[in-house]
């Protein structure tokens, strides 16, 4: 039997979370970035108004400034973003004990054997779990639902922000051959602690 697995990626993770007490910055382009006085500060996050104008994260401030004149700059809050993953982590593991958290926006969720406890069908969970996320934590969510990580991250990477796919044995190939080599490389992970390496 195939393995049912999940990957739940937050979108726009730092950002989200600064708009979420920042309602009147929701549809300007924002950045949270190191120090702006600093040429050398780097964008961390970044919301989607922002990467309308091209702006991308690790992209220098000045670099960013350049393609959108107008971007809100906000200072991150690091132990803020820390307590509101270890939350949504908290959510997560309702649905299952074999939880792999992947950065502090990314993680798995191995339901194969706790599907059945939430109405057995993979796809209707992920979009139960992205409508919690914005109602209980106002934050969204995009999930790859699939039969290994690679390819559950491959559908979270899929379509964003707030999306569910679904990558089946009978859609990934027709998914995975019209994508560029260069998106291949950004979905491996390596095992962790309960996944085998061929995961």
């Amino acid at each position: 039997m195939d393995r049912i697995i999940l990957h739940c990626d937050l979108n726009s993770f730092y950002a989200s979370v600064e708009l979420r007490s920042r309602p009147d910055l929701q549809n300007v382009p924002v950045a949270v970035c190191g120090d702006p006085t600093s040429r050398h500060g780097i964008i961390l996050a970044k919301n989607e108004p922002a990467k309308k104008f091209g702006v991308q994260t690790a992209e220098t401030i000045w670099q960013a400034k350049k393609k959108c004149p107008e971007l809100v700059l906000l200072p991150p809050h690091h132990k803020l973003y820390r307590q509101v993953s270890k939350e949504v982590n908290t959510i997560y593991e309702q649905y299952t004990d074999l939880v792999e958290p992947f950065g502090i926006d990314e993680s798995w969720l191995d339901v194969t054997h706790t599907l059945h406890l939430f109405g057995g069908d993979a796809k209707a969970l992920a979009d139960h779990l992205r409508q919690r996320m914005k109602q209980e934590m106002g934050l969204t969510l995009s999930v790859g639902v699939s039969f290994n990580k690679v390819f559950a991250k491959l559908g979270s990477d899929y379509r964003k922000p707030d999306a569910t796919t679904v990558v089946s044995r009978e859609n990934w190939q027709r998914l995975v051959w019209p994508l560029p080599v260069g998106r291949c490389c950004t979905w491996g992970a390596p095992p962790g602690r309960f996944w085998p390496s061929s995961a």
